[in-house]
């Protein structure tokens, strides 16, 4: 197709350039803090003042960390049980070409996304791997760095879906930060944001269009495929024969505690007792039930802390004993470990954000140029930019909504646009920000310089998309 070779050149230059010059994500958050701090300095404050924003603002965001960590583990948890492990491995068989596996992986783990994107991030990495395990044993080629890039489209979709962070926070009145205008604090529902003409819209084509972008940047040259390392391939046949029943061990089974000559103890009994298991998973059935039928009103009244209890009562309920859901707890916790490290940094740079003058005076650089039509685009970009300085959708939220909600408001918007315009911004910047690629990239045993190249062309599809779309729903009607 003629369409398909300057897409695979322009994802080859991509992925040169990102193998030469994208640096550890430690690295770049060391980068863009100085760049915050210069940035801050530039904007009338001294070293001092800087400082003390940063200070302000790096223990501020641990609410959103420990949130944002749950969701995460549950996702590792749920993705890697034994249930849906099994349906992945059968699904994985399906593509019959280079072309179609990429798509497929990117197809999968963007759906996956829209019902959590810590969901979405780890079928993303297994769903690739599993796709590259099958593809290599049936002597299919496949670019293995380029179906990790695939399965991380899920972070550019996922903040259209049911863990919208953004619209999460102003559907719940009690969580509006006091910073925000009084005329938001009465909270805005998901049915205008998550439930909106243009995002129902924009996640539609973006469920066609980037599993077709990334399809295409798949290489034809042998020479340029990096499949499946052996090593990899070896230890998830292992997994599988252990899942199947096989001759190893399913270290989930045998605790390191038991007797084997005098056979498994009481303690042995209840760490493995399933009764035990589902009895606990109880608890947060009844938070979620409660908080969506009997005190709320269905899905309107979805919460954070409703879907993060939805997701403890699946994990459990899919490991079923206590000893089997603790020992994946302890695997996922090392999956979270990057993002709770330099978590307080970007929290740091949040405050370097709104504590100076920073934040307001790059909004209010677009804002001046801004017209009910130009607006939702120019939004999308200064969302996008404060993205990459702040990778976490709340944090963001909190960090520029005010701004974001006061433009809105002056040039006569209805507000929920303010909340579609961070959600856009905010993920589409996800596919150059590693931030969220570190458990992923984990999983998948690869650099983020492996994948961001390719990430990169699929979010100047989704800015194409998420403009037009944003542009026809949300700016020519207040033309």
């Amino acid at each position: 197709m003629r369409i398909t070779k300057p897409v695979r050149r322009l994802g080859e230059l991509a992925a040169d350039l990102s193998l030469k010059y994208v640096p550890n994500p430690y690295v770049l958050v060391i980068i863009l803090t100085v760049i915050a701090f210069a940035g801050a300095l530039g904007v009338g404050a001294s070293p001092t003042e800087a400082m003390d924003a940063w200070a302000g603002g790096v223990w501020t965001l641990l609410g959103f960390m420990a949130a944002f960590s749950v969701t995460l583990m549950m996702g590792d948890a749920i993705a890697k049980s034994p249930t849906v492990t099994r349906f992945l491995e059968r699904i994985a068989g399906i593509p019959n070409s280079a072309f179609t596996a990429t798509a497929f992986v990117s197809l999968v783990a963007m759906f996956a996304g829209l019902i959590s994107w810590g969901l979405g991030l780890i079928v993303g990495a297994v769903i690739a791997k599993q796709v590259a395990l099958q593809g290599k044993e049936r002597g299919l080629k496949l670019h293995y760095p380029l179906l990790a890039a695939a399965g991380y489209t899920a972070l550019m979709i996922w903040h259209s879906g049911l863990t919208t962070s953004s619209g999460l926070i102003m559907a719940d009145p009690a969580l509006i930060p006091e910073t925000f205008p009084e005329y938001a604090r009465e909270g805005i529902p998901l049915s205008e944001t998550i439930g909106s003409t243009v995002n129902i819209v924009t996640v539609a084509l973006l469920l066609v269009v980037v599993p077709l972008v990334m399809g295409a940047l798949h290489p034809k040259e042998a020479g340029k495929i990096v499949e499946l390392p052996d090593e990899i391939a070896r230890e998830m046949r292992g997994e599988r024969v252990a899942s199947d029943g096989g001759e190893v061990a399913d270290p989930t089974e045998v605790g390191d505690e038991t007797d084997v000559d005098r056979g498994p103890t009481l303690a042995d009994r209840l760490n493995r007792s399933k009764v035990l298991g589902l009895v606990i998973a109880a608890f947060p059935a009844y938070f979620v039930v409660d908080a969506w039928f009997i005190s709320g009103s269905g899905l309107a009244s979805i919460t954070l802390d409703s879907i993060n209890a939805f997701f403890v009562f699946s994990a459990i309920v899919l490991w079923v004993t206590p000893r089997r859901i603790v020992d994946q707890m302890e695997d996922s916790v090392e999956n979270v470990a990057g993002i709770i490290f330099q978590f307080p940094f970007y929290a740091g740079i949040a405050g370097l954000l709104t504590g100076t003058a920073l934040t307001a005076t790059i909004a209010g650089f677009f804002a001046s140029i801004a017209t009910p039509v130009t607006w939702p685009v120019i939004g999308l970009i200064s969302a996008g930019i404060v993205n990459i300085f702040v990778p976490s959708g709340g944090g963001q939220w909190v960090a520029q909504g005010p701004i974001l909600l006061e433009t809105t408001q002056q040039l006569g918007m209805p507000l929920y646009t303010a909340v579609v315009i961070e959600m856009m911004g905010d993920q589409l910047t996800n596919m150059i920000q590693p931030f969220w690629a570190l458990p992923l990239l984990a999983l998948a045993d690869l650099r983020a310089r492996d994948v961001i190249g390719y990430s990169t062309v699929a979010m100047l599809a989704g800015f194409v998309v998420m403009a037009i779309t944003m542009t026809v729903f949300l700016g020519l009607p207040h033309a």
